[in-house]
């Protein structure tokens, strides 16, 4: 049967397992009222797995898997999540690391996070480039997979999310992004003028939205802490969810800091940041000015 959290906390892992055991359903075109018919669990039960408000035993998960007709490999995998869940440590002690782990995108957990804390001191974060800026970063090999227009339109209409859409069931709330940039970024020729034209007049639209904010780091303050590092601090409003710093480059992929511990120098710079960063008004000026430049 289903268990409770660990320390009351869901991990990035723990969640990924919920996401892949409940999205076996769809392998039949089940609902989860349905799912939880045939296994035997309340619909509110099921919910609260795909959810990780609890977590899934490893019977859980062999049950399920075998009601969905689910690949037997992702079945053996999410057993071995299910089973680490205890106690992670001792798991790794035991069995080591050296297996296969679940995965997820940063689309999935932007997805439930209720604030974005963006750094971006190369190019324009994927959130928010326009397609011919991010297919121009592909032939340049600064990027490697093609733009997500429909995940990128749904973290998006999180913004400015009215109370009402905000309590439907399901629903993670609305989202607050705040995106500071360097002023290499802007002034980078990504594409040619055209590109950069549209790219920049995308982000001026964006300002206009309250829940978003925009920063532009002024080149002539000198040197700060975090300098040259691109970065996204994600917070969530449910509070079995921690903090997450995710790092990214071409060589290394992705890289995921949960602990205390490994968040703190992220942290850290985006105090710094804030003595540095241009107000507001100051930033939109200079991405209007940025973008008439290049016409």
């Amino acid at each position: 049967m289903a268990q409770k959290l660990v320390k009351g906390r869901a991990s990035l892992e723990l969640r990924a397992l919920g996401r892949t055991v409940l999205g076996w359903r769809h392998i039949r075109n089940w609902s989860l009222a349905e799912l939880g018919e045939l296994v035997g669990y309340s619909t509110a039960t099921i919910s609260e797995i795909s959810r990780a408000v609890i977590r899934p035993s490893p019977s859980d998960v062999l049950r399920i898997g075998a009601a969905c007709h689910a690949p037997e490999d992702e079945i053996e995998l999410c057993i071995r999540v299910a089973q680490r869940a205890n106690d992670p440590l001792m798991w790794d002690r035991i069995n080591g690391d050296a297996w296969a782990r679940l995965t997820w995108t940063p689309w999935d957990v932007m997805a439930e996070a209720n604030e974005l804390l963006i750094i971006a001191s190369e190019v324009v974060p994927e959130l928010f480039r326009i397609s011919t800026y991010h297919e121009a970063l592909c032939q340049a090999g600064a990027a490697t997979t093609g733009l997500n227009l429909d995940q990128q339109q749904s973290v998006q209409a999180r913004l400015d999310m009215d109370a009402k859409e905000a309590a439907r069931p399901g629903n993670h709330g609305p989202l607050h992004v705040r995106l500071l940039v360097t002023e290499a970024v802007l002034t980078d020729n990504v594409g040619g003028a055209r590109t950069m034209i549209e790219q920049l007049g995308h982000l001026e639209d964006l300002t206009e939205r309250t829940s978003f904010e925009f920063g532009v780091v002024d080149s002539s303050a000198g040197p700060y802490f975090g300098m040259n590092q691109s970065f996204t601090v994600m917070r969530f409003r449910a509070p079995r969810f921690d903090d997450v710093v995710l790092t990214r480059t071409l060589h290394d992929g992705d890289v995921w800091l949960e602990s205390a511990v490994e968040r703190a120098p992220y942290e850290r710079a985006l105090l710094a940041l804030n003595d540095v960063v241009r107000s507001r008004q100051d930033s939109s000026h200079w991405l209007s000015r940025a973008s008439l430049a290049l016409q």
